[in-house]
């Protein structure tokens, strides 16, 4: 009896992560590594009374969301360090 294995080798998704209380997109300061359903990096600037912008791994549907939320700005992608 002869067998083949096929190995199949599947690589995680890194983004650009960083967080700050500021109207202008925040500098990464670190890197995340996707996980889940996380099949996205978005970079979200989110205006108003309370201010904040932020790049990390989260859902590509959800960043697509920021898109088109009014007082939003967001960008989303999928490949390594795009954000």
């Amino acid at each position: 009896l002869k067998t083949n294995c096929c190995c199949v080798r599947f690589y995680s998704l890194e983004c650009n992560y960083c967080y700050s209380y500021s109207s202008s997109l925040c500098q990464p300061t670190s890197t995340q590594t996707c996980s889940g359903n996380q099949n996205a990096c978005g970079a979200v600037i989110l205006t108003g009374a309370i201010s904040s912008s932020f790049r990390q791994c989260m859902n590509m549907a959800v960043c697509q969301g920021f898109i088109s939320t009014p007082g939003a700005f967001a960008s989303c992608c999928s490949t390594n360090l795009c954000n």
